[in-house]
């Protein structure tokens, strides 16, 4: 037992060995997670959204009953008890009084537009709120599938440095090259090594930040497939006009304009109804008065006369506050503007980019790759050449893995910015 705890121990020590655990986790895991899968998942169970949609009903509910009338006023008592006799059933009068009052000009149907915009705003809340949830799994999906592919890269190029370091020790062996190639291949086996180990390290922090949006369910693998994405729109600045940010910048303001023609309805009196009955009590008939029944009607209303410090200021008030929100909403328009600019050139440069590895440079640093083993083998190279053949193959092929990731990136960043086609990859999607 204590042979097999320091056995575990040195295992766990060794970043080979947890390099080539990863791997052969992914490998004996069950299906790897798809990018459709992992959207439908974490737009299934995101709170976030959940809590927009929460929100919006309940605009909706209270749109209903700002555009309601207030409740009327009930109120029973009595009056002229004398001071000898306090009994209300004996003395004075019962009165019964009902009091409605009135929405002041239009205020309950503009309340109620208010509540409606909110309940769109927020609406357009949630639909922003699933975009970026789209977006954030498909970066954090490719950042995952980048570094699995790292990782299974970097492993079949460990199997060729083996090889070329038994190719050394056998030429050693026979005398035609010296130990310090040998050693050097070792050395750079090493190396490897240890770039193994730290892809492992970063492919397992991928999959944690992934497991993130599907409510920590582990991630053991992603789809070795690179998923092809909706087929962008046309990459203008108008097409940005239909974006959910951009939608509450115009629903705000329209909030505004309710503010100021709620504002304008404060000059107007509000009205008020009260209708009272009264009986009275006591044995009036030696008055000569048989009727004890006691009918009112009153008609109330308040006049805004005094309205430079109220009315005057709530009027200027709302009327900033729509400034500010149409100030708001070209902030908002340029930063999405400079945002789009910004990824659409970026991403031309990596079509461009990508373009060029896969024509040029990959083709061209593997035949150096292959030639420059035949030379060595044939005595005609040293292995200092091969060594750095064969590493920039390496790179250059890690790097051309990379360049496929940040491309849907900023393909995902841009379906985000123009929402037109950016909905979540169906099961019709084929992967590729």
């Amino acid at each position: 037992m204590f042979f097999l705890r320091r056995f575990f121990a040195a295992l766990n020590r060794n970043p080979l060995w947890l390099a080539w655990w990863s791997v052969f986790a992914m490998s004996a895991s069950g299906s790897p997670l798809s990018l459709t899968v992992a959207e439908q998942q974490a737009l299934s169970s995101d709170a976030g959204t959940q809590a927009l949609q929460a929100k919006a009903r309940a605009f909706s509910e209270q749109a209903v009953a700002a555009g309601s009338w207030a409740d009327p006023k009930l109120s029973i008592g009595t009056m002229n008890l004398p001071g000898d006799n306090l009994d209300p059933f004996d003395q004075g009068m019962l009165e019964l009084k009902l009091e409605q009052m009135l929405p002041r000009g239009d205020n309950a149907a503009i309340l109620r537009r208010k509540g409606e915009l909110q309940e769109a705003a927020a609406s357009q809340q949630a639909d922003d709120r699933r975009l970026s949830v789209v977006r954030d799994v498909r970066l954090a999906w490719l950042d995952a599938w980048y570094w699995q592919q790292s990782l299974q890269q970097l492993r079949q190029d460990r199997y060729l440095f083996e090889s070329l370091v038994t190719v050394t020790e056998s030429m050693y062996s026979q005398g035609r090259k010296t130990q310090q190639d040998v050693l050097q291949a070792e050395v750079v086996l090493s190396r490897l090594d240890d770039r193994m180990a730290t892809a492992a390290a970063s492919a397992n922090e991928s999959r944690v930040r992934l497991a993130r949006w599907l409510y920590q369910q582990p991630v053991v693998s992603v789809s070795e497939a690179l998923p092809t994405l909706p087929a962008l729109p046309a990459i203008t600045d108008q097409a940005l006009l239909s974006h959910p940010q951009v939608q509450v910048a115009d629903l705000a303001i329209d909030q505004s304009d309710q503010d100021v023609a709620l504002a304008r309805e404060s000059y107007k009196p509000q009205w008020g109804v009260e209708l009272t009955y009264g009986r009275e009590q006591s044995d009036m008939g030696g008055m000569g008065i048989d009727n004890r029944d006691r009918f009112s009607a009153m008609v109330m209303l308040d006049i805004p006369l005094f309205t430079g410090n109220r009315q005057d200021r709530q009027l200027s008030a709302s009327q900033y506050r729509r400034e500010a929100s149409t100030a708001a909403r070209l902030n908002t328009l340029q930063q999405l503007q400079g945002t789009l600019q910004a990824e659409a050139a970026r991403y031309n440069g990596l079509k461009d980019r990508l373009a060029l590895y896969r024509t040029q440079i990959l083709p061209t640093v593997t035949r150096q790759a292959d030639a420059a083993l035949k030379a060595y083998q044939a005595d005609t190279a040293d292995f200092t050449s091969v060594i750095q053949a064969y590493q920039s193959r390496l790179d250059l092929t890690l790097a051309y893995k990379r360049l496929q990731a940040d491309t849907r990136q900023s393909e995902a960043r841009l379906h985000y910015l123009l929402p037109v086609n950016s909905q979540p990859l169906s099961d019709e999607k084929k992967e590729r």
